[in-house]
């Protein structure tokens, strides 16, 4: 080879080796606008981690999962990788999958090919070791090869495979509302107990009811009287015109009664019914009422349902012509909700629809088609991995759920899925640390006697102090199904509406002889903590004395991996205080208030007891979140670190923007862009009566920074001082610069029922409940540290004995307040049983020390990501 052509191929590396230096720079230097990153850029202080990536959860998938030699959770192992593939009217991809120990693939241990899905589970469990996988879009070339680790302490998963559960579904029909083997079981149990009665009294009052041509705005009449009508909303509201809900129930109820009674008249009318739901177009928009797509809305999951439980259930009692004319009905729904699924339930930040009912319904379909439609086996595996994968969609292991009390809208899927699954396969799918820990997070949220902890998504929650009969229900099956004495304890509770057995929370398990609840008299739980973390969701729950509300001091602190999208609402590191069972600090408004009060009051961080910069919140996108980072759990002290320096730096979704521009407002005004550089947040509760937040905040520039606090009751202010009406507590909030509260008895836009729901009068304003303090500083500055007293009960004055050392009761507390300097705090009380350091010097540790049974035992802990955040970018300067 010439000397010219190498010296050509050396300056063409040296090139390369140079641009490619550049890029990895400019990646971890430089955000997609060009400018710098901070969230790249910064060092991390010992013992801490700085997430860079720019979401945990994306909107979209952007990132193949697991990598980065990360230790997996499950084994069998479950793969995810983006697909460009966004909407179900777009053509299916297809995929190609391999597995490997070796990094070159020499040896294949597991493969698919042309796969539509983009995600895959293996078929079985893999040994321990470093593993390599990489996937391709057909006709291109290969992404990877990820790595990952399986080790000794990856949980082993030992559900059946999918192919076993598939070939496992068959036999006479019906099979899927209730197993034809099992009917003259059920006939004669539901006969005694009375639900054979309730069931056909429900069916009787679908007789004779005239059917309207359509199905959108329909209106249904009997005996020249119209029945079945909405009365949540007026007769020209868009939610009016929704009447999926009655072809379903009358569907439902009518199939029940012909199965328990074997009377043919239910059967004919439930045929009438179905035929009329066979008549309508499948899909007669690609988008619903409120703009998301069609197969997303509840009422094509109704339809689903409905279709399903005839050619369930008159099967035989149907003519070929009519069961003809189902199958293809029901085909076609399965095929829309197959390629609406696929890449979506796999790649979605949350897809709260599908898992809130849809799945169930595409899960029912898809059982009774089964050999007699050739796509069932692929659909029945398809949901089956889906749900291996990804079940349940918030929280892999620690049982935590973002919308507190939302959760019961789940509830229908949590108890029939996995039944539909055991129903064939034998197998307990509550096995898993979602599910074992899933009544811990009802409990320390909300124990009985209680309000809501005031995170509950959409809502702060009611002023309700018992679990609901469904989330009864749910508690209930668990402790039967894991012999779980929390769950137990909660599901015995009396009160709430009384849940029908023939209700379709219960049908499956109790057609199958499974009971909804232990019996017997159970016992209340012993020897449990007083606080418990839900990092997964982001949540912490301190008490003071947690199965005695009356008694009880409860904070609770949240910073979410998933960001503020959906039903979250953006309180990235905002706190909630609970006081005796009642609300006290915790925010108060209405979903539904109107635009301006919604966008700026109840959604927005001005809402929340989080903090603001000039006035301005966090945006709403799942690139701005928040994390938990520590949390330490002792007898006298608990203490949690919520971190929310990317809460405040993202593009508000468009449909954010929407929303401001339909209430009239810019949007810049309210939401904070590129600014804060560090917010993290400590809550350390000191045991009976006191709680300090500690904030260390800094930003690009000088700013005023707004200290939010919401209060259910009257507040007063004196400097920096807050006290409560009617309450025997006491906050006083302190700045290394001059702070000052303002107290307001309104939200900067009132509330308005502008729809009339709930019967109001529409225009009509919602009620106030309490007060909020504004605390700011007096003069913009670029770092601040914040020192806060939150004194309930027991009221001690504050004694400054010098710069940041404070005496309140027994308890000394040392805070670093100069943003020049480490943030620290240090907390003794004063017989030396407790002593509490925020930060080790050296390794960064939070440490914690407590005099036990005489004994002095001492907790450390550093930052820890939550699962899904070990799989993304980050920067640790955490010593193993």
């Amino acid at each position: 080879e010439s000397m010219k052509n190498i010296k050509k191929k050396k300056i063409i590396r040296l090139f390369l080796i140079t641009a490619l230096a550049g890029y990895v720079y400019a990646y971890y230097t430089y955000d997609v606008r060009g400018e710098q990153n901070p969230r790249k850029s910064e060092n991390v202080l010992p013992g801490e981690i700085k997430l860079t990536a720019n979401a945990i959860h994306p909107f979209w998938r952007t990132d193949a999962f697991p990598k980065n030699n990360m230790e997996v959770d499950a084994n069998p192992v479950s793969f995810y990788w983006p697909s460009q593939r966004r909407e179900f009217t777009q053509p299916l991809k297809r995929y190609d999958f391999q597995l490997s120990g070796k990094e070159d693939f020499s040896i294949i241990e597991e493969q698919s090919e042309g796969q539509n899905p983009s995600f895959y589970v293996t078929v079985k469990p893999l040994a321990q070791g470093k593993w390599f996988w990489r996937y391709r879009e057909e006709g291109k070339s290969w992404q990877g090869p990820f790595s990952f680790v399986v080790t000794v302490n990856t949980r082993l998963d030992e559900r059946p495979s999918a192919k076993a559960f598939v070939e496992a579904v068959g036999g006479d029909r019906p099979r899927m509302l209730m197993r034809k083997s099992r009917i003259p079981v059920v006939k004669e149990m539901f006969r005694k107990d009375g639900t054979t009665e309730s069931i056909v009294k429900e069916a009787e009052k679908y007789f004779g009811v005239e059917l309207p041509d359509k199905e959108w705005g329909g209106k249904f009449y009997k005996n020249g009287q119209r029945v079945f009508h909405n009365n949540k909303f007026p007769e020209d509201h868009i939610k009016s015109k929704i009447t999926s809900g009655t072809w379903h129930n009358a569907i439902q109820a009518l199939c029940r009664a012909y199965l328990l009674t074997g009377d043919e008249k239910y059967a004919k009318e439930a045929l009438r019914w179905g035929l009329k739901v066979c008549s309508f177009d499948i899909m007669p928009n690609v988008l619903t009422y409120d703009n998301n797509p069609y197969p997303d809305g509840f009422c094509f999951a109704f339809y689903m349902n409905s279709v399903a439980n005839i050619y369930d259930c008159l099967y035989d009692y149907m003519t070929p012509e009519q069961r003809e004319t189902v199958r293809k009905n029901l085909a076609e729904r399965l095929r829309y909700y197959y390629e609406y699924y696929c890449n979506r339930l796999e790649n979605r930040c949350i897809d709260n629809h599908s898992w809130q009912i849809s799945i169930a319904a595409f899960t029912r379909g898809a059982i009774t088609a089964k050999d007699d439609i050739p796509e069932a086996d692929k659909y029945l595996a398809y949901v089956y991995n889906i749900w291996t994968a990804i079940d349940p969609e918030q929280s892999r292991t620690d049982g935590g759920w973002f919308g507190g009390g939302y959760v019961a809208v789940n509830i229908d899927v949590w108890l029939e899925v996995p039944a539909y699954f055991r129903m064939f396969t034998g197998h307990n799918y509550y096995n898993t640390p979602f599910y074992k820990n899933h009544p811990y997070y009802f409990l320390y949220r909300q124990a009985p006697g209680s309000v809501e902890d005031g995170f509950s998504g959409d809502g702060y929650g009611g002023n309700g102090k018992g679990l609901g009969d469904k989330l009864r229900m749910w508690m209930g099956v668990l402790g039967v199904e894991l012999n779980h004495p929390v769950a137990n304890w909660l599901g015995s509770f009396e009160g709430g509406k009384k849940a029908n057995k023939f209700d379709k929370v219960g049908w499956v398990r109790l057609t199958e002889g499974r009971p909804l609840k232990v019996d017997g008299v159970v016992k209340s739980p012993e020897n449990l903590p007083q606080s418990r973390d839900f990092r997964d969701i982001g949540v912490v729950n301190m008490h003071t004395d947690l199965l005695h509300p009356a008694n009880d001091l409860h904070v609770a602190l949240r910073s979410s991996p998933y960001g503020t999208f959906g039903h979250n609402l953006a309180s990235h590191n905002a706190f909630n205080v609970v006081y005796k069972g009642e609300y006290l600090f915790v925010p108060y408004g209405h979903r539904h208030g109107g635009a301006k009060n919604s966008a700026v009051c109840y959604r927005n961080s001005r809402g929340h007891n989080t903090v603001l910069i000039d006035g301005k919140g966090q945006p709403f996108s799942p690139e701005a979140y928040g994390w938990i980072p520590r949390f330490l759990n002792g007898e006298k002290l608990s203490y949690a670190c919520g971190d929310a320096s990317n809460a405040y730096d993202a593009a508000p979704f468009d449909r954010e923007t929407g929303a401001f521009v339909a209430a009239g407002l810019k949007i810049d005004d309210y939401i904070s862009r590129g600014v804060m550089k560090r917010f993290r947040r400590h809550v350390v509760l000191l045991r009976p009566s006191l709680i300090l937040v500690y904030d260390e905040l800094e930003a690009k520039q000088p700013v005023r920074w707004d200290w939010m606090l919401h209060c259910r009751y009257n507040m007063l202010a004196d400097g920096s001082v807050l006290t409560v009406e009617g309450v025997d507590a006491r906050v006083d909030v302190m700045g290394n610069t001059p702070m000052k509260a303002e107290v307001k008895d309104k939200p900067l836009f009132m509330p308005v029922n502008v729809d009339g729901r709930g019967g109001k009068k529409a225009g009509s304003s919602y009620p106030i409940k309490g007060t909020h303090a504004i605390v700011s500083t007096t003069t913009k500055c670029d770092k601040q540290r914040i020192l806060t007293f939150i004194q309930a009960g027991n009221i001690e004055d504050i004694k400054k004995e010098s710069e940041g050392i404070y005496m309140c009761g027994d308890w000394k507390i040392e805070a670093v307040m100069s943003p020049d300097k480490m943030a620290n705090l240090k907390i003794v009380n004063r017989d030396g049983s407790v002593s509490f350091l925020l930060k080790d010097n050296t390794s960064g540790e939070t440490v914690l020390r407590e005099k036990i049974s005489g004994k002095m035992v001492e907790k450390r802990v550093v930052d820890e990501l939550p699962y899904h955040a070990r799989g993304v970018e980050y920067i640790s300067n955490v010593k193993k």
